[in-house]
C-alpha cells in the first residue's frame, strides 16, 4: 500500500509491504529520493500508516533523519 502524508510541513510518500508476524516494511520517499526505510509492527494495514508517520516524525524531530 502507498500513501502521501504531510510530516512537519513537507509531503512524503510512504510505501508499505507486509513482512509477516504483524511486521511491515516501510519506505519513505521525498520525490525520487529514498529518505529512510524501517520495519514497524501494526495490527492492520490502516494502522501501519499512523504508526509509520509517528515513527518517521519522531526520527526527524530527534535529528536521526536529515530531510
Amino acid at each position: 500500500m502507498e500513501r502521501n502524508m504531510n510530516v512537519n510541513g513537507r509531503e512524503y510518500h510512504f510505501a508499505t509491504t507486509y513482512d509477516g508476524d504483524s511486521q511491515y516494511n516501510v519506505q519513505v520517499r521525498s520525490g525520487d529520493k529514498v529518505v529512510t526505510m524501517f520495519k514497524i509492527a501494526a495490527e492492520s494495514e490502516e494502522e501501519v500508516f499512523d504508526a509509520a508517520k509517528a515513527h518517521f516524525s519522531a526520527d526527524v524531530e530527534m535529528g536521526n533523519i536529515n530531510v
